[in-house]
């Protein structure tokens, strides 16, 4: 199990508020040499998943806003 997510860096907040989480992430992400990674808040429904396959869903989440990403940078707007 947990070999399926080892390799998948994630980081996982609850009980912040958005502008506290937003703090987070942007400094996580000033500091050199970390891989990406993955940044998910806790909800309702997450809540109440196991870990492995919340960290699972957030990288098909991840996976699939990287192909919506990278069409809307290849369609052009005439």
């Amino acid at each position: 199990m947990y070999d399926e997510i080892k390799d998948i860096p994630a980081i996982i907040m609850n009980g912040l508020t958005n502008q506290q989480v937003l703090k987070i992430m942007r400094a996580i992400k000033d500091i050199d040499g970390l891989p990406k990674t993955i940044f998910a808040t806790v909800t309702p429904t997450s809540s109440q998943w196991k870990l492995e396959d919340l960290v699972k869903e957030l990288q098909q989440e991840d996976i699939e806003m990287k192909k919506v990403s990278k069409s809307l940078k290849e369609t052009k707007i005439d």
